[in-house]
This record gives structure tokens, sequence and C-alpha cells, in this order.
């Protein structure tokens, strides 16, 4: 089996900033602006993952457009063929049908 994929080039994430981007997906999933969005974040007094800012709507609108993209790349298998060989092993050699 030949398969494609762009999945192999996605590198894990922490569990911190996953759950963050998953917040932040579905309230923009909820019709929420990246202005709302930030607002809300910062409004319970969280900051950015590695930086501990506050959250700006530009910063919004790069953190979901990056994790789109990262969940599209996980659609993105193709199977370009498939084929099947019986084999049979006896004591000397491997034999294909």
């Amino acid at each position: 089996m030949l398969v494609e994929t762009n999945e192999l080039g996605i590198f894990r994430l922490g569990k911190k900033r996953l759950d963050r981007l998953e917040l932040i997906y579905n309230l923009n999933q909820q019709h929420y602006s990246n202005k709302q969005i930030s607002d809300y974040l910062n409004g319970r007094n969280l900051k950015t993952v590695r930086t501990n800012d506050v959250y700006s709507p530009k910063l919004i609108w790069v953190l979901l457009d990056k994790y789109k993209k990262r969940l599209r790349r996980y659609d993105t298998k193709k199977y370009l063929s498939i084929r099947e060989e019986i084999c049979f092993l006896d004591d000397r050699n491997l034999t294909k049908l």
C-alpha cells in the first residue's frame, strides 16, 4: 500500500497549548469575532502560553489560521496504490505467486 500524507510533519503540542487552541477554535465556531475572543480570554485573565502577554485580535486571527491549517493536514491522506501479493515461505526461499 502506498500512502501519501502530510501528517508526519505535524509536531505535538503541549496539553495546555492544545486546550487553549481548541477553546479559541470553538469560540470561533460559535461565531465570536476575533475581538470578542480576545476580550473573552483577557476578561478571564488568561495570558498567552509562551510569552504570558494579553491576547489581541490579530494574534487570535493568526492562531486560528495556523490551527485550521494544522487540522487540514490531518485530512490529507491519499491512497496512491494498493497491491496484494501472496507469498509462500518454504525451507529454502520465498516464493511469490
